[in-house]
């Protein structure tokens, strides 16, 4: 089942396991970045988080306001990858989350082509779900440089 299709307690369930494999606080600032968004932004929202963007692909973001989980959700092609992980990496400074529901893109396969876009836009993958097609990505971790 497709979550931009998923019943409202379905959704409620799933935001609860990104919150917390994402170790976010209920409380978090959140962007949720691609298409279909708005179940997402309802259900965060009525979750307890302070502030939720939706971030459409393709649209202007002149805020770029820090945020402490990106979640990605339906994506297209590997176009919307890379915005959406450039998106999200400008977010998350040196601590945020992003979370890439793979199960919400339309891209079949799209989960097996994200390590060599999320090294391109500065992050790394630190988790996998592979029962429910979730990656969770943090900012690269800068090689310190010796004086």
């Amino acid at each position: 089942m497709s979550l931009d299709t998923e019943p409202p307690s379905n959704l409620t369930a799933t935001v609860d396991r990104v919150m917390a494999v994402a170790h976010v606080a209920p409380t978090a600032h959140v962007a949720v970045i691609g298409h279909r968004t708005l179940p997402f932004v309802l259900a965060l929202l009525d979750r307890g988080c302070s502030a939720v963007r939706s971030l459409r692909l393709g649209a202007p973001a002149p805020d770029c306001e820090p945020a402490d989980l990106s979640w990605i959700v339906g994506l297209e092609d590997e176009r919307q990858l890379d915005e959406a992980l450039r998106a999200a990496r400008w977010r998350a400074g040196g601590r945020g989350r992003v979370v890439l529901e793979g199960g919400s893109c339309r891209r079949v396969g799209i989960l097996a082509v994200v390590r060599e876009h999320a090294q391109t836009a500065g992050l790394d993958i630190v988790s996998c779900d592979h029962v429910a097609h979730r990656l969770v990505l943090a900012p690269r971790a800068r090689l310190a440089t010796a004086a």
